[in-house]
């Protein structure tokens, strides 16, 4: 049985892509299907947050995802409302990285509570290291998308970047 889903499956995103040429890599992360435009390879998973890692070489994109359970979260109370739940997150994770650290800088971009996603950025200023992260809840589920250009002679814009997290969120 689940032989004939991974085929039906497999044919759906495969072959489509293949007749009209349009390039996506399918990866699949606790049953959330992401299909990342382009090339990519998968890095790997950093154990501690759950995130998987991958690399587009061809346009020097580095990309974080992860999705886990939302009453996986020390915070996490059945009383609250996903958007609560994402208002809680983003204030934990912000606080995570703002304590005792000076040259960090957390700013949020975009909440959109009829979507439940926030978009934020996260720098590290020593390092020269600067994220945008779209965080959502969807299906009982934080979905947490981090976009990296740090290589790029020319990094793509801040709009380019919240668009190209909203399309991977979106499947668009």
């Amino acid at each position: 049985m689940k032989l004939k889903y991974l085929f039906i499956l497999f044919t759906l995103l495969i072959i489509p892509n293949s007749l009209f040429s349009q390039t996506k890599t399918p990866f699949l992360i606790n049953d959330e299907l992401f299909e990342l435009p382009g090339k990519w390879e998968m890095l790997g998973k950093v154990e501690k947050s759950g995130q998987y890692g991958f690399n587009n070489k061809k346009n020097k994109l580095t990309l974080l995802i992860s999705v886990r359970k939302t009453e996986k979260f020390e915070f996490y109370s059945k009383d609250l409302s996903e958007l609560d739940f994402l208002n809680k997150f983003y204030t934990w994770e912000s606080e995570h990285w703002l304590k005792d650290d000076k040259k960090i800088e957390v700013e949020k971009i975009e909440l959109n509570e009829t979507e439940k996603y926030i978009i934020w950025r996260l720098k590290i200023i020593d390092q020269n290291i600067e994220s945008f992260i779209l965080s959502g809840v969807r299906n009982s589920r934080l979905i947490g998308i981090s976009l990296s250009d740090n290589n790029k002679k020319e990094p793509k814009s801040r709009s380019e970047k919240t668009e190209f997290l909203k399309d991977l969120y979106f499947k668009k």
